[in-house]
């Protein structure tokens, strides 16, 4: 038997009171003469040996009154021998969240510094000769080994928080690989964190019976919370001296609400924007921004509210690119095409080429966004080849084929890029019936959805299949049900299928109001899109278009006092960096190829941080119930230390109840004797 309160014990010493008070309450008996006792001695020794019994069970009562009395304050209980602490070797893995949420407060200090000081105790509960193993959101190399007690204290002491987001189900994961190669039958798994509601993946557990594992939330005096949770453009296309709208998203996570919250918008270090918000508790809300675009090259700029005391979630970092113009090549049959002159020619947001297939410079392809084929009969092989290495490293390419096609040799060509291809002339006069308002190349062009409009008139058009049919989007169609303009996607790029040439034989589309917005926006949409910023901990690859070149490039990127040398992978004739968590702070860094400056690139911390709803260790408790996950126990610490709730989850099965009643009883066993006995 073991006690939780055992100092209580002490208070045996109280049994010596109905002692006391036994010993010194006696009568004084007055002397009586009498001329004859003979019958009263009788009775009064009868009576003498009665009141001696009463007195001895009522003593008696008292005193076990106190002893169970005494024993429910120490609270005794009988320990569960599994759950007890092997002396044999023990491998004991602790894990520390130290994501920003643990930057909390709690009634004992941020809630890091607690879950260090808690992960001490326990290694302080092990025998000095057990192994420990100490894990972190950052999942350091260091901390992939078993080390001593002390060694263990000294990492503890390093940790340091990060904005580094895992779910406790990958914790889990790695420390159960971490233990199950060991030669200790004794594992021991301690999970010391605030759990997050949405980090706490507990359907993708895999609970490994064989461990000894335990959920200890830590409690945070949690505050009220504001922050932006994301933010994109409107258009993807930026272009100078031209407006640019952001979308901002910000949500409230407190129980308040907010009015009049101020929003800014800077770029390149210069405040652009402002705007006011209201916000109810809970509430999603998204807000723009615009300003008008004053400078080419890499912009970079964050949006940014005011709250407190989180404040790792206010601000949202972005780059994006302004570029002096958008190049456009057309390959041509031979004759240039003069309506597409007349609208790229002098266009000053497009560089625009025109290229004779018989002067053809494959080179070239690399420098252009998008390539026109204008009226070609046919596609060679190395023509095919250069130009589905355009596509598949993101360019985009819009095909108007020639008169009486090769139909053999553009079948081959587009379905080596995997996009439908020309099955025959149809010769029956159409007319387009269809537009696809919301396909992006038409978003903005019409107000409203325009009925009876005059639509463009194809006297014969192209057949095009529809082998990959599921990928396709048209734009234009026809009233057969033939798709008149397509669009399919293509390794990372785009490619745009017409069924007519420009041609007055085939139709009037080149004579068509519609021609003028359709190709424009195509061209404009041609732009390598990018995402505003990457997230922290994610490892998400910054992608790089580019040719094919004579030697491996060498990459940095810089910011404020950071240098960092990613690794480059050659994926889809695209070059991918991955900084394997090399930043890990929030900011606007610039990326550097032989000392040219190549993009900006903009980090951002894991808003999964901002959302502060968290489990305790009841709902912990519930939560282990309702999934059967056998061998985890949640230990509650919000009132007691490590070694208490340890001790009180290891106490088995505890008798505090049936002492008090016990004491109880025997007070009552007291007041009938007294009362009753006579």
């Amino acid at each position: 038997m073991s006690f939780v309160n055992p100092f209580f014990l002490l208070a045996f010493l109280a049994i010596s009171i109905p002692v006391i008070i036994h010993l010194f309450n006696f009568r004084r008996l007055r002397k009586v003469l009498f001329s004859n006792i003979l019958f009263l001695r009788e009775l009064s020794e009868e009576k003498k040996k009665q009141s001696k019994l009463k007195n001895l069970l009522v003593l008696l009562a008292r005193i076990l009154a106190v002893i169970f009395l005494v024993l429910a304050f120490a609270r005794p209980y009988i320990p569960y021998e599994e759950a007890r602490i092997s002396e044999e070797k023990n491998i004991v893995s602790i894990y520390i969240d130290n994501s920003f949420s643990m930057e909390a407060l709690s009634g004992r200090g941020r809630l890091i510094d607690e879950a260090k000081r808690m992960a001490v105790d326990i290694a302080e509960q092990f025998p000095a000769t057990n192994e420990f193993h100490l894990l972190t959101n950052d999942f350091k190399g260091k901390h992939q080994r078993l080390v001593s007690r002390e060694d263990f204290k000294s990492l503890v002491n390093e940790v340091e928080v990060s904005p580094i987001v895992r779910k406790l189900s990958q914790v889990y994961r790695r420390q159960e690989e971490m233990l199950k190669n060991s030669a200790s039958e004794n594992n021991h798994v301690f999970m010391l964190s605030d759990f997050q509601k949405n980090i706490s993946d507990f359907e993708n557990f895999e609970v490994d019976t064989g461990l000894s594992a335990y959920f200890i939330p830590i409690d945070a005096q949690r505050d009220d919370n504001i922050y932006i949770d994301s933010l994109w453009f409107e258009s993807p296309v930026k272009l100078f001296n031209q407006p640019v709208e952001i979308n901002v998203k910000i949500t409230n996570d407190g129980k308040q609400v907010l009015e009049n919250q101020p929003l800014r918008l800077y770029v390149n270090d210069e405040l652009r924007s402002v705007a006011s918000f209201d916000i109810q508790p809970g509430e999603t809300l998204e807000k723009k921004l615009s300003y008008n675009i004053n400078n080419r090259g890499v912009q970079q700029g964050y949006v940014e509210i005011v709250d407190h005391p989180v404040v790792f979630d206010d601000k949202m970092y972005f780059s994006f690119d302004v570029t002096d113009n958008i190049p456009v090549l057309v390959v041509n049959q031979r004759v240039e095409s003069s309506y597409l002159n007349a609208l790229f020619e002098d266009e000053e947001s497009f560089s625009y080429r025109n290229m004779s297939l018989m002067d053809i410079d494959y080179s070239e392809f690399q420098n252009a966004d998008i390539i026109i084929l204008n009226g070609l009969k046919s596609i060679s092989s190395g023509m095919q080849m250069e130009i589905t290495r355009f596509v598949e490293e993101g360019g985009n390419l819009v095909v108007f084929p020639g008169g009486n096609i090769d139909f053999d040799s553009y079948r081959e060509f587009l379905t080596s890029m995997e996009v439908n291809h020309y099955t025959l002339l149809d010769t029956t006069s159409q007319r387009v019936s269809s537009i696809n308002h919301l396909h992006q190349i038409y978003h903005g062009v019409f107000e409203e959805e325009p009925e009876d409009v005059d639509l463009p008139e194809a006297e014969k058009h192209y057949a095009i299949s529809s082998t990959f049919y599921a990928a396709e989007d048209y734009l234009l169609q026809l009233q057969n049900g033939n798709n008149f303009f397509s669009s399919q996607p293509s390794g990372n790029g785009t490619v745009y299928l017409s069924a007519v040439p420009l041609d007055d034989d085939y139709s009037d589309f080149h004579l068509h109001t519609l021609f003028v917005p359709t190709l424009y926006n195509t061209a404009l949409y041609s732009v390598p899109q990018t995402e505003p910023y990457k997230v922290i901990g994610k490892n998400m690859p910054i992608k790089i278009r580019g040719g094919q070149s004579t030697k491996d490039p060498v990459y940095q990127i810089t910011g404020d006092d950071v240098e960092v040398i990613p690794e480059v992978r050659r994926i889809n004739n695209r070059n991918s960096l991955y900084t394997h968590n090399q930043i890990d702070e929030a900011g606007n860094y610039q990326l550097y190829s032989d000392d040219k400056l190549i993009k900006g690139v903009s980090f951002n911390y894991d808003r999964r941080e901002s959302e502060l709803e968290s489990y305790n260790a009841s709902d912990l408790e519930e939560i282990i119930k309702n999934y059967q996950m056998e061998g985890i126990n949640a230990l509650d610490v919000s009132d007691v230390s490590f070694e208490k709730a340890f001790e009180r989850f290891t106490m088995g099965r505890e008798l505090w109840q049936l002492c008090l009643i016990l004491a109880l009883l025997f007070f009552f066993s007291e007041i009938l004797l007294l009362r009753f006995w006579k």
